[in-house]
């Protein structure tokens, strides 16, 4: 069975042919985990709140029809690549990222829905479209993987820019299930987006991009540009990021903004209630 390739960032690229090894090395770190940044890539966002036919501005939705319009894509898309970095133990040493390549889009399938320019710019990545039907990763395996490792019950930190899509394919993922009807729940009977993220990640998940925007206010753009920003990586490196590099810079921003803001601030930007992604 193969080892897992590894690029120039460290990120182990994770198909089907080397899951069980992967899965391995994950359950060794699992249970010890303290910091884990998410990233997920998805094909788009083909559905859109609309006002008179148009597309209706993002800074005039409300919390709630920016989780609906979250929601209608998370349900009937399927998600690409799952990229995780995991940071165990005292913290020394490098971190451990993964890149898992999922089962389910199909580029050749008019069925599977998509925004064309955002599977232009995957494939620019790298992206290869034409394995993923062949040699993916089927998201049950995945769930099952992050469940039995003890990942998830270790209650570690985790980390996103810009997360309210990464979170909620995860979510989705985890689960197995559609996304909850509504935001936030009213009552203590029913399942909002907000109750169901605290029951997989607990409340401590963190968006990078809300934490830099509140305490360095010049901070805004990608997350190429706030690592840059940061002083985390050159300028001539911050290109080509796709789901496991994506987690690893996602990681090293948060660890540093970590550093630099006190911890009160920082626990006031956890999810305490999940609408901070949408709010």
């Amino acid at each position: 069975m193969p080892a897992p390739a590894m690029n120039g960032a460290g990120v182990r690229s994770v198909w089907d042919d080397n899951f069980k090894v992967v899965s391995d090395i994950v359950r060794s770190v699992a249970r010890r985990a303290r910091h884990v940044a998410l990233t997920v890539q998805y094909p788009g966002c083909p559905f859109v709140v609309q006002n008179a036919g148009e597309r209706k501005p993002y800074e005039k939705l409300t919390a709630e029809e920016r989780y609906q319009e979250v929601r209608a894509n998370v349900d009937a898309l399927r998600p690409i690549q799952v990229g995780l970095a995991i940071r165990a133990g005292d913290g020394d040493g490098e971190p451990l990222v993964f890149e898992f390549n999922l089962k389910g889009f199909n580029v050749n399938n008019p069925a599977d829905l998509r925004d064309p320019n955002s599977i232009e710019y995957l494939q620019a990545r790298g992206v290869d479209f034409g394995r993923l039907p062949r040699d993916g990763i089927e998201s049950c395996r995945l769930r099952w993987l992050l469940w039995d490792s003890g990942l998830i019950r270790a209650r570690p930190s985790w980390a996103t820019f810009a997360g309210g899509y990464h979170v909620a394919y995860a979510v989705s993922i985890l689960t197995g299930r559609e996304l909850p009807a509504s935001l936030d729940s009213f009552t203590e009977s029913l399942d909002g987006f907000t109750k169901r993220v605290a029951s997989v990640f607990g409340r401590g998940v963190y968006d990078v991009k809300k934490i830099s925007r509140e305490h360095h206010p010049g901070h805004t753009g990608a997350l190429t540009k706030l690592a840059e920003r940061l002083g985390i990586v050159p300028a001539e490196q911050v290109h080509g990021v796709v789901a496991g590099a994506g987690a690893a810079l996602t990681l090293r921003v948060f660890e540093t903004l970590k550093e630099t803001v006190e911890a009160s601030c920082l626990q006031r930007q956890s999810l305490q209630l999940c609408g901070l992604y949408f709010r």
